[in-house]
């Protein structure tokens, strides 16, 4: 499968990439026909907008051919990541010296069966709200506005309104990095607050989730309530990765932030949210050190006002 090279020329390209790790990522990738792009800028595929190149991009648009692909470049030792929707992630701008998996393309319409559906890991939430609303299932309300995947949101226990993905997922399909696939049942005690430990190092590739019969029109009211919760409560029309800190036991990073005094603090291009303190929002050509810059701000005023130490909901790849 001919691949395609982003912002550089080839041969550029080929200079920056280290030892012969390259061509022979290729050849595997070429003999799974899994497509794939060079160089691609994975600023692209977040929703904050920061991140420089990964070496290689995969699009999977099926499991078995990436099954194959993953045997073979964990076989040579080449580094791969999985990436979902790409919001609650922060990427250096130095990118990924590997393979990256972005699951974006791994949709379909969701299968239901009863009150059980069956979804794959690349739809959109609110694409799968809108239909478990049209199919009168209720128990994701709160992930309308939630600009995740199915899979990236299982892997962190996705979260608003008090509840989480815990409260529903029943079971989930993993796919390890050398290609074999466990289909797994869970109950919500399987998950933290914020993570799913049951998850590891593999890729969610379906989720199935067990809902609740409820009137279409009163799911549509409790999406409205969020909806304009959101809109008076989160930053809109700018890029960010979401909430940057988890809520420590008992209280909250937004309200911390905010007594901090730090609201509107800014880094380059990067600013700490007006609307939210646990936003930071990319203004436009932010880069990962004014995003990491305010993080650390955050970070250490934080724990010198309140003796608080947070912890990061972001993943951050550096």
């Amino acid at each position: 499968m001919t691949a395609r090279v982003h912002g550089v020329r080839r041969r550029e390209w080929e200079e920056t990439v280290s030892g012969g790790w390259v061509e022979k990522a290729g050849e595997i990738l070429d003999a799974s026909r899994v497509p794939y792009e060079k160089s691609f800028p994975l600023a692209r595929l977040t929703t904050l907008g920061v991140g420089g190149p990964a070496d290689f991009l995969l699009r999977p648009a099926a499991v078995p051919p990436l099954a194959q692909a993953l045997e073979g470049l964990i076989g040579e030792g080449i580094p791969v990541a999985f990436l979902g929707a790409g919001s609650n992630l922060v990427v250096s701008d130095a990118g990924f010296r590997g393979v990256v998996v972005c699951f974006s393309d791994l949709v379909g319409e969701p299968h239901v069966e009863e009150h059980r559906v069956r979804a794959p890991a690349g739809l959109r939430l609110p694409s799968l709200v809108t239909r478990l609303t049209r199919f009168a299932l209720s128990g994701l309300e709160w992930a309308e506005g939630v600009p995740g995947s199915v899979g990236g949101s299982v892997r962190m226990n996705a979260g608003a309104f008090g509840d989480s993905m815990q409260s529903s997922v029943r079971e989930v399909t993993l796919l390890d990095r050398l290609g074999r696939v466990e289909r797994l049942k869970v109950e919500a005690t399987d998950f933290i607050y914020r993570g799913a430990p049951f998850v590891g190092e593999r890729a969610v590739v379906e989720a199935v989730f067990q809902m609740t019969p409820r009137a279409s029109k009163e799911i549509e009211e409790t999406l409205v309530a969020y909806r304009d919760h959101r809109k008076r409560t989160q930053p809109q029309g700018v890029r960010s990765s979401g909430c940057i800190w988890k809520n420590p036991p008992g209280s909250n990073a937004g309200r911390l932030i905010q007594e901090a005094g730090l609201k509107g603090s800014t880094r380059g291009a990067a600013r700490i949210s007006e609307v939210h303190g646990n936003f930071i929002v990319n203004l436009g050509g932010a880069s990962f050190a004014d995003v990491m810059g305010l993080a650390d701000l955050i970070r250490e005023k934080v724990l010198k006002d309140f003796g608080v130490t947070l912890e990061k909901e972001v993943v951050v790849w550096a």
